[in-house]
């Protein structure tokens, strides 16, 4: 994997993907911090994965959607409400979009 890229998707593991901000702009109140700290590692553990998968898929590759594909089809993410789901699908569609995988290309 490239170093640039990869330093990409670290930004998503070392940040706050769940800002208070983004919350009130998709006119909702935050989860509670337990439930984000829950959230932030289902993308830690998403950008694991993509990265695990990058030196055997290149990026935007049908190989590495087909990968993501499968990740998110197994995603243990059934514990959070709805919105809490789309809002991991959006940061997740950020993530895959850098690692050039189109996520109209993955069924969710």
């Amino acid at each position: 994997m490239d170093t640039r890229l990869h330093q990409q998707l670290e930004t998503y593991v070392t940040r706050n993907n769940f800002p208070e901000e983004s919350w009130e702009a998709r006119g909702l109140y935050p989860s509670d911090e337990e439930v984000q700290q829950d959230m932030q590692q289902a993308i830690i553990d998403f950008v694991r994965h993509l990265q695990a998968a990058l030196p055997t898929a290149a990026p935007g590759s049908p190989e590495l959607t087909d990968n993501v594909q499968s990740f998110l089809e197994e995603w243990d993410i059934d514990d959070f409400d709805t919105e809490e789901r789309e809002f991991l699908y959006d940061v997740a569609c950020s993530i895959m979009r850098e690692a050039g995988v189109n996520p109209a290309h993955i069924q969710i």
